[in-house]
């Protein structure tokens, strides 16, 4: 008997011990500008088995935050796990090697401990701000990005678009860039690109011949490959959608009804709030299916507006298909086992909310994206709604894989906050967003689970100088008990006076915080 309760302890704590010492694999999944909008999220009218496929294997978070809603400094921001503020990445020019070149991405990092880590798609890094090869010393082999074609109609005009007209266009708009004196290629195409380019197209082809049915099929390949190799693997795959245009193919726009979507019930602007917080989508009416003219105080017809949500949607319910094919190849070749899952978007989007089109804000459709968390040991459809951050994937999947969490990371390991122990917490209440806007000013955002207070500073202000209580120019609350939609701006609401010296107390904490850690470098001696 006692020979048996050894051999059993034994056993225990081989386990334990292996378990602790055991670096998983990663499938990283990153889905370019997708919103909550998910029936696992609750959102019904939506058709996405695949991802209510992963919310069931795993735990998701439904109050999951960016550090800026906008592709460049949210990538910065997750890849390195530091704010914006941190790494230095604010646009969609600037590339964190320039601006913080003390600092290593998470797949870099994972290379010195013996990972083997690769990428497909073009939206793990945001194109226009990282170094030459994605960002090469990420990845263990050189970066390569495959072109989509469709077996009747070719390759799409700038990986995008198989509509005739345009096709028919382009060489003669290349010709006119030409003429006109333009020499790189790469102006050359932006300018032909900008004659022709529409907010969406529906067409009967195959998923591949758009790009994320592509990289599907691609990273079903890799997966096989990579469940031979002996070391563990880094795998992240970016997909293009739902980012305009709304492109994706016939049968998944017919999955929906366009005289059935809604349109947002809140299309004004926050009474007695300043401009500035808001912006006139100009990304959206860079397309030349929309009218230039519309703005805040002319907003998209109804019509038009359906048609935009109707594409995304249908975007949406592609990339889900795709996702499908991905955890197919994941189960197929016995990786389920050993292989953490993770799927997040990089910022949400505003769908005509505010009047508001993209993203760009410090608004709730705009911060707020789905977070997903699969994999051994992880708890299994689990939801949690604590106030999360996006630079908390980076400790996260590093305490997951029982790797040492560098110092440069600003955010804090959700694992406690992955098993189906209820007293296992993480000590945060609030997600931290920011945006910069013209005028050289700053918003901060703090998201608790039930309200959103928000401080604009001017004269240039960020956490790399001292908190001053002189360069606040508006300050925003919302109840999302009372006011999901962010309508009412309560800061002066004097029921609330205590809610906003909380608030406010917690946002001046972290600010100085943040201050105090860019100042003395205390990030220092990131491993390498």
């Amino acid at each position: 008997m006692k020979r048996r309760i050894l051999i059993a302890v034994f056993l225990f704590v081989n386990f334990f011990v292996l378990s602790q010492n055991k670096k998983y694999n990663i499938v990283f999944i990153a889905v370019d500008d997708l919103k909550p909008l998910l029936n696992c999220y609750g959102y019904n009218q939506m058709i996405t088995p695949n991802f209510d496929r992963l919310a069931k294997n795993g735990v998701i978070f439904t109050n999951a935050h960016v550090q800026q809603a906008v592709c460049g400094p949210s990538r910065a921001s997750v890849m390195t796990g530091t704010y914006p503020d941190h790494n230095k990445v604010w646009d969609l020019h600037t590339d964190f090697r320039v601006s913080a070149p003390q600092l290593v991405s998470m797949p870099e990092y994972l290379i010195s401990q013996n990972y083997f880590t690769t990428v497909t798609g073009k939206k793990i890094f945001h194109d226009g701000s990282c170094s030459p090869g994605h960002d090469a010393k990420s990845w263990s082999q050189k970066y390569h990005l495959e072109n989509p074609k469709d077996s009747n109609k070719g390759r799409p005009a700038f990986r995008v678009f198989y509509t005739d007209s345009i096709n028919n266009l382009v060489n003669k708009y290349i010709k006119e860039a030409k003429a006109s004196g333009l020499k790189e290629q790469e102006e050359i195409e932006l300018y032909a690109l900008k004659k022709v380019m529409i907010s969406s197209e529906n067409l009967d082809v195959s998923d591949a011949s758009y790009e994320d049915g592509l990289y599907a099929d691609i990273a079903v390949k890799n997966l096989k490959k990579l469940a031979k190799k002996n070391n563990p693997f880094f795998y992240a795959i970016g997909f293009s959608r739902p980012h305009l245009p709304f492109n994706a193919p016939k049968k998944y726009w017919d999955l929906y009804d366009r005289n059935k979507i809604e349109l947002e019930k809140f299309q004004k602007l926050v009474p007695n709030t300043p401009s500035f917080i808001y912006h006139n989508f100009g990304e959206l009416r860079a397309y030349n299916d929309i009218d230039n003219s519309y703005s805040n105080q002319n907003l998209i017809p109804e019509d038009k507006q359906r048609e935009l949500i109707h594409g995304y949607m249908a975007c949406i319910s592609y990339v889900d298909a795709q996702l499908g094919k991905i955890l197919d190849a994941i189960e197929s070749n016995d990786l389920a086992k050993n292989t953490i899952i993770v799927l997040w978007g990089d910022h949400g989007y505003h769908l005509g909310d505010h009047t508001m089109w993209c993203k760009h804000s410090n608004f709730e459709q705009a911060t707020r994206i789905p977070l997903m968390f699969s994999g051994p040991m992880i708890a299994k459809n689990k939801q949690v709604n604590q106030a999360v951050e996006l630079l908390d994937i980076f400790p996260t999947l590093f305490d997951l894989c029982n790797l040492d969490i560098p110092n440069q990371v600003d955010g804090i390991s959700l694992k406690n906050l992955l098993d189906n122990d209820e007293n296992t917490i993480v000590e945060k209440d609030f997600a931290l967003s920011q945006y910069p806007r013209h005028g050289n000013r700053m918003g901060y955002s703090i998201r608790t689970n039930t309200y959103r207070y928000t401080e604009w500073h001017k004269n240039g202000y960020n956490t790399s100088k001292t908190y001053d209580e002189n360069n606040i120019e508006f300050i925003e609350l919302y109840d999302f008990e009372k006011d999901a939609l962010e309508t009412i701006n309560l800061i002066n609401d004097e029921k609330y006076s205590e809610v906003v010296k909380l608030l406010k107390e917690k946002l001046v904490k972290h600010l100085n915080k943040l201050y105090k850690k860019n100042n003395l470098n205390i990030y220092e001696n990131s491993p390498n």
